[in-house]
Order: C-alpha cells, then structure tokens, then sequence
C-alpha cells in the first residue's frame, strides 16, 4: 500500500500542498520529484513531479484561482513566435490545466532563477533583455490591456488598500501616486509584455534563458518590463542593505535599445520606474512586512527619478 504523501510547504511561499492536492496529482500520474524550489513568488507554490511516462514537469498551485487565466496566457505565448516556433522556445512549456485544484502543469526546465546567481553582470543584463524583446516582438495578444491610465488607477487601487493594512507605510506611497496622476504621460505602442520581469522570473541554464510565471501578461509600454527590471534590483539592493546603484537597469537600457531602438523606452523610464517601485513597495508591505521599513527609501527615490525626467 503506498504512504501519505507528506504535506510540503513551499519554502518562500504560504501556499500549502495538501493531501487532496497530492491525490489529485498521483490520480493523474504525477508523483513527487525531488523538493519544491527554493525560490518563488510570494503566493504561489511550485513542486517538482515527474509524470507516469518520465517527464519532467513543475506544478505550480494557484491559491487565488488565477490558475486558469495564467494557462490561457501560455497557451497564447506558446502558440507566437516566442513559444514553439522559437528555437528555444521562450517559455516552458505548457502541459495542463488541472481545474480541480487550480494548477498548472509546466515543462521542467533545467537551471535556476536568474536571482539565485546574485545581482546578474553584464551578460546576464544583456541575455535577459534579448528574451524579453524577442516577446515584445512576438505579435502575441494578451487579454489585458494596461497603459498609463490604467497603471495609475491599478497603483490607486493598491494605496487605497495599503491605507487600510500600513496607513503610515500608505503616506509616502500616495506621495509617488499623486504625483504619477498630476503629470499625464502620453502612450508608446503597446506590445506584449511580461508584466512581472525581473531576475525572479528568468530562467537560466547553459545555452538557454526562459521567462516564467505568466499570470500578469499584458499588453503595455515595452519601457514598463525594462523599467520593472531595474526597479526591482535597485530595491532588492536597499532590502538588503547594500548601497543602491542603478547600474543594471543603466545596461539594461542600452543593451535594449540596441535592440528595439524605435521603442525609444528612454522618453517614458522615469514614469515606469516610479510605478515599479510603487508595485516593489506594494509587495514588501504585504508579503515580507520584515523588510517594509525600506518603503519610504523606495517612495522617495521614485519621486526623485520622476522629478528628475
């Protein structure tokens, strides 16, 4: 008789894989393979298996029922220029959809985030923006839509809901909110984006990148991805205590200029790097509260860099 599977937490997630989800798993061949990754976003869970013919795949547990909307955003991507017919392909593979306990079941590809290997060097900057302008090229069609009005009511929304969970976290926040309204900025062409792009989500192995987690797909200013990307590392240095430096995004800009140079990103950074660390901002308050004290660091460099530009 076989065991229990044991419960497992996914270590940098709340999500739990309980014993229904492992039941439904085994009920369709999937069993355990090996321990969940040791790095993840901060509410979902993703576990190694191996399936009944021997492929390697990841499930990733959506606690939210966003499971299926992040499957139709694959299943578009895999079906562009930058899926299948990509040599290789930009993302994993989509391999199913589980309805019952809202997972998807991905291709499991070899190699780490691009955030376990540190702060990425030159060539990692430049291999990542490749990846991404090759999806902003791929003539995919996210469901969403979000261009500078919407961002401002999205990052609204968020600091209507912080002033109700860290009002005092809130104040420099609508600080950088207010701001971002006061001062419209007119739209470049929109084109499909990753929405969450950073050294979190890019997949590194010898020979390959892939990008990952699809749930916030959207149509949007290319400047958004790039400008997230550098965001997100210019905050992850505060986090850690270390000096900021905006150096990587400095070559990411010109590595994707060199690129895509009619996107011209440049005119529209300062705007997108300001709503980044709002979304960085939003993230650190709710997901690691430990390092939400860096907040009001972040607010205040999105208001130089906007005031700046």
């Amino acid at each position: 008789m076989t065991s229990a599977a044991p419960e497992i937490r996914s270590r940098n997630t709340g999500a739990r894989w309980s014993p229904d989800v492992h039941a439904s798993l085994r009920a369709r061949g999937y069993l355990p393979d090996g321990e969940p990754f040791a790095t993840g976003g901060p509410d979902r869970a993703s576990l190694p298996l191996i399936s009944a013919s021997g492929l390697q795949v990841v499930a990733k547990l959506f606690p939210d029922g966003c499971g299926e909307a992040c499957w139709k955003n694959m299943i578009e991507l895999w079906a562009s220029p930058f899926g299948e017919r990509r040599q290789p392909p930009g993302l994993p593979r989509p391999v199913e959809y589980l309805p019952d306990i809202d997972a998807l079941i991905l291709e499991r590809l070899p190699g780490r985030p691009l955030l376990e290997k540190g702060e990425p060097d030159e060539d990692a900057i430049d291999d990542a923006m490749r990846l991404v302008a090759g999806l902003h090229d791929s003539g995919a069609h996210p469901p969403r839509r979000r261009n500078a009005k919407r961002i401002v009511r999205s990052l609204e929304r968020k600091t209507d809901r912080l002033r109700a969970t860290a009002p005092a976290l809130a104040v420099p926040i609508s600080s950088v909110v207010d701001f971002l309204r006061s001062r419209p900025m007119r739209d470049s062409t929109l084109v499909p984006c990753h929405g969450d792009f950073s050294p979190r989500n890019v997949l590194v192995s010898p020979g390959r990148s892939a990008l990952i987690d699809w749930d916030r797909f959207q149509l949007a200013d290319p400047a958004r991805d790039i400008a997230h990307f550098g965001a997100w590392c210019w905050a992850e240095r505060v986090r850690r205590g270390e000096k900021p430096s905006w150096s990587v995004l400095d070559r990411a800009v010109t590595a994707y200029d060199a690129l895509r140079p009619s996107a011209r990103i440049r005119e529209r950074l300062g705007f997108h790097v300001a709503a980044g660390l709002v979304r960085v901002s939003e993230s650190l308050i709710l997901h690691s509260p430990e390092d939400a004290l860096v907040v009001p660091a972040l607010a205040a460099e999105a208001l130089r860099r906007l005031e700046a530009a």
